[in-house]
C-alpha cells in the first residue's frame, strides 16, 4: 500500500507542475497518470493501515489541495481573460458558468 501511496504522491507532483507550467499536454499526461495511481491504490488497500502509511496519505490529500486552488485559479484567469477580450470587442461577456 505505501508504494501505491507513493506513486499517487509522485503523480500529483507531475500534475502540480504540469499546472504550474501551463502546458496542456502535460496536464493530461499527469492527469492520467494520477488515475492510474488512485485506481492501484484502491486495488491495495489493506484494513491495517501503518502511521507511515497515514502520514503519506494525509501529504497526498495535502498534494490534492494545491492541485485543486492552481485549477481554481488557472479557471479564474481563463474567465477573466474571456471577459476583457469580450469588452474590448464591445460585447457584453456571456455567462458561460458562475461560481454558487
Amino acid at each position: 500500500m505505501i508504494d501505491a501511496i507513493q506513486l499517487v504522491i509522485s503523480a500529483q507532483t507531475r500534475l502540480i507542475a504540469a499546472l504550474d507550467e501551463r502546458v496542456p499536454d502535460n496536464i493530461v499526461a499527469a492527469t492520467s497518470d494520477l488515475a492510474a495511481a488512485i485506481s492501484l491504490l484502491k486495488a491495495s488497500q489493506t484494513h491495517g493501515v501503518a502511521a507511515q502509511a497515514i502520514a503519506q496519505l494525509d501529504h497526498a490529500a495535502r498534494q490534492s489541495e494545491a492541485a485543486r486552488t492552481r485549477v481554481n485559479i488557472l479557471s479564474d484567469w481563463n474567465r477573466q481573460r474571456i471577459d476583457r477580450l469580450a469588452e474590448l470587442r464591445g460585447v457584453a461577456p456571456r455567462l458561460v458558468y458562475q461560481r454558487r
